[in-house]
């Protein structure tokens, strides 16, 4: 967290973060505005400090020969934010805003208009980059990480543990807790724990990540969240029922003969699959990228070439309404039916086999 104070007739910056930098810049007493650079280098957006930031102003009241009324500094409401393309609220909460950076260097001069009375005072604006969130979960036992004190379902804590169900969470940052309430996957199969977080992506979309436990064989997934609001493998299915054989430690399954995914989980369409990996060698901004496959027939000759890495280049995905067949590519992701020649060598193994991803709309 990061903090700057602007005192009546002095400057103060105060230091307390050093990946998140607050500089104020200048304060309009007639129409209550302050304005302050918020600023972060190359490099230092990570998973615990994000590109999208919650901002906040305190305020003291000043009286007329420039002394504080009382000792108590007051969370200012916002009434509005500049610049405005970066800034979103948390619904009708107005005792701070979201400012979205990006993911590089990054500054912006922000300018708010505080919705208070006193007509002097002094202020100070905090930024925070890393929301209050659940670092580990056993259990109903959760952990929570952020600035204590920490305020769950309404009522303050001491500590750092809460055993119970959590349906909003923040901190004495007044910052929302990320997700809804903490997480944006709501499935009971979420998974947690000192490793396995439910985040937002601090690269590429941004978008949500988490994890599950597959119940069936104790597997656990990453799984991210697309623009279509569906929940996305970001890895292979690893289960070993219908697999038709293992190529560099994944499992394959025969086109014809498609495995079953986890409780609520589902194979995704032809469509679907082929709007999702657009381009796989380029990159995923989703973060569930396909990494290099090779053609596995149930013959176990991957491609008609000895060895799993003959097929060099290819990105094979079984999908829900193929008949028989499998999707592969070169430099990208295509798709194709089962009967003899196809486009990647002529008279391959027409039972094919390829991996699995699933997907869940919430």
């Amino acid at each position: 967290m990061k903090k700057t104070c602007f005192l009546f007739a002095m400057l103060v910056s105060v230091t307390t973060n050093a990946q998140t930098n607050v500089e104020p810049v200048s304060a309009n007493y007639t129409d209550k505005t302050v304005s302050f650079r918020v600023w972060w280098n190359a490099g230092s957006r990570n998973a615990t400090h994000l590109s999208k930031v919650w901002v906040w102003v305190d305020y003291i009241t000043v009286n007329s020969n420039n002394t504080t009324l009382g000792n108590s500094w007051t969370r200012a409401a916002v009434s509005a934010a500049s610049p405005t393309a970066s800034v979103t609220y948390d619904g009708s909460n107005r005792q701070g805003f979201w400012l979205q950076g990006n993911s590089g260097s990054y500054s912006a001069t922000v300018t708010v208009q505080l919705n208070i009375t006193a007509s002097k005072f002094n202020w100070c604006a905090y930024v925070s980059d890393y929301p209050p969130n659940v670092a580990s979960l056993n259990g109903s036992v959760y952990t929570l990480k952020g600035s204590p004190p920490f305020v769950v379902n309404g009522g303050t804590i001491s500590g750092n543990t809460f055993t119970g169900t959590i349906n909003s969470l923040t901190d004495a940052t007044g910052c929302p807790g990320i997700g809804s309430p903490y997480c944006s996957y709501t499935g009971s199969d979420l998974y947690m724990d000192v490793t396995h977080l439910c985040q937002q992506r601090t690269s590429g979309a941004k978008n949500w990540e988490a994890y599950i436990k597959d119940s069936r064989d104790n597997q656990i997934y990453r799984i991210t969240q697309f623009s279509d609001d569906n929940w996305w493998f970001a890895d292979d299915l690893a289960i070993a029922d219908k697999s038709v054989g293992t190529c560099n430690g994944k499992r394959y399954y025969s086109g014809n003969d498609k495995p079953t995914c986890p409780s609520g989980w589902q194979l995704p369409t032809i469509t679907q699959a082929l709007n999702k990996f657009t381009n796989p060698t380029t990159g995923d901004p989703y973060g569930a990228t396909l990494e290099v496959g090779c053609y596995f027939g149930v013959s176990g000759i991957p491609c008609g070439i000895t060895g799993c890495d003959g097929c060099g280049g290819r990105y094979d995905l079984i999908g829900s309404d193929a008949i028989n067949s499998v999707f592969y590519g070169n430099n990208g992701i295509w798709y194709w039916n089962c009967g003899g020649t196809h486009g990647y060598g002529a008279n391959q193994d027409s039972r094919g086999a390829a991996r699995a991803r699933c997907i869940r709309n919430l």
